[in-house]
C-alpha cells in the first residue's frame, strides 16, 4: 500500500508518550502528521487541510466519560473524516457506542506497529476495523454470564406490529429460521464444528448457511456478521428474527 496517496493525520492523545510513540510509528508511512493537534474542545486545523478526507486518531482517555460525544463532534465538523479510537483496554459497550457515534475503527494501544498501519490503511479504504479476538472473547464471556442467570422472558410481537417494524427488504426479514440460529451462534464466537454439532447438521451445511447470511446482511466475514448482529439484534429486536419451531432463542447480548 506504499503507492497510496498521503493521508493528513491528526493525533488526539492525552498522554504525551503515546503521542510521541505514534509519531515514531507513522514517521515513515503515508500518514503525514498535521502540525496542529486536537484538544478536548475540538480539532485545531488551518484552512489548508483538505475537507474531503483526513484521519483522526483519537485517544479514548481524552474523553473518559464522553467518548461518543467527542466522536460525534468530529464527524459533525468534518463529515468525511475517518476516526480511529485508540483504547488502553477492550470494552464491548464502549466499542459499540463508538461505532454508533460514527467511528471507523477501534484499536487497542497494545496493537503492533505493522498491524496498526494496516488497520489505518483499511480504514482509509472504507473498511471498519476492530480487535476481532478481543471482541469474540468478550461476547463469549457475556454468553457464559447469561447462562448462569435465570432464563429471560421472550416476547413475540403480534404479526401486524412486526410487519410495521421491518421494511420489506430488511436483512433481518430475509433470514431463515436456521440462518437466524447460526447467526446467534456466530455472536457467541462458536466455530463451524461446534455450530454443526449443536444444530445436528453437517459442517458443510453450516458453511453454506454462513455464506448466505454474509450475503443477506452484506458483510465480508463471520466476525463482521457477529458485530452486525450485536448492533442490530440487541436491544429489543429479538422478535424480528424468524421463529425456529415455536420459540426464539434469547439474545446473549443486551
Amino acid at each position: 500500500m506504499s503507492n497510496l496517496l498521503p493521508v493528513t493525520t491528526v493525533l488526539s492523545c492525552k498522554n504525551s508518550m503515546l503521542r510521541e510513540g505514534l509519531k515514531h510509528i507513522l514517521s515513515s508511512t503515508r500518514f503525514k502528521l498535521h502540525s496542529e493537534g486536537m484538544s478536548r474542545d475540538g480539532i485545531i486545523l488551518d484552512q489548508n487541510v483538505p475537507g474531503s478526507s483526513f484521519l483522526v486518531i483519537l485517544d479514548a482517555n481524552l474523553y473518559p466519560a464522553m467518548l461518543a460525544h467527542g466522536i460525534a463532534s468530529i464527524k459533525e465538523q468534518y463529515s468525511l473524516a475517518r476516526v480511529v479510537v485508540l483504547s488502553d483496554s477492550f470494552n464491548l459497550d464502549d466499542m459499540k457506542s463508538a461505532f454508533q457515534s460514527g467511528a471507523d475503527g477501534y484499536c487497542l494501544a497494545t496493537t503492533g506497529c505493522e498491524a496498526l498501519i494496516k488497520y489505518l490503511d483499511l480504514v482509509m479504504l472504507g473498511e471498519v476495523v476492530f480487535p476481532s479476538a478481543a471482541f469474540l472473547s468478550a461476547i463469549s464471556d457475556t454468553q457464559r454470564e447469561a447462562e448462569t442467570k435465570e432464563p429471560l422472558a421472550i416476547t413475540v410481537l403480534p404479526a401486524h406490529l412486526h410487519s410495521s417494524l421491518e421494511t420489506h427488504d430488511s436483512p433481518i426479514r430475509t433470514l431463515s429460521s436456521r440462518e437466524s440460529e447460526i447467526l446467534q451462534c456466530l455472536m457467541q464466537g462458536a466455530p463451524n464444528k461446534v455450530i454443526a454439532r449443536k444444530l445436528d447438521v453437517a459442517e458443510a451445511t453450516v458453511k453454506v448457511h454462513i455464506k448466505a447470511i454474509l450475503r443477506k446482511i452484506r458483510v465480508a466475514n463471520r466476525t463482521q456478521a457477529a458485530m452486525w448482529a450485536v448492533n442490530h439484534l440487541s436491544g429489543g429486536t429479538e422478535a424480528s428474527l424468524p421463529l425456529s419451531g415455536e420459540r426464539l432463542a434469547a439474545q446473549s447480548l443486551r
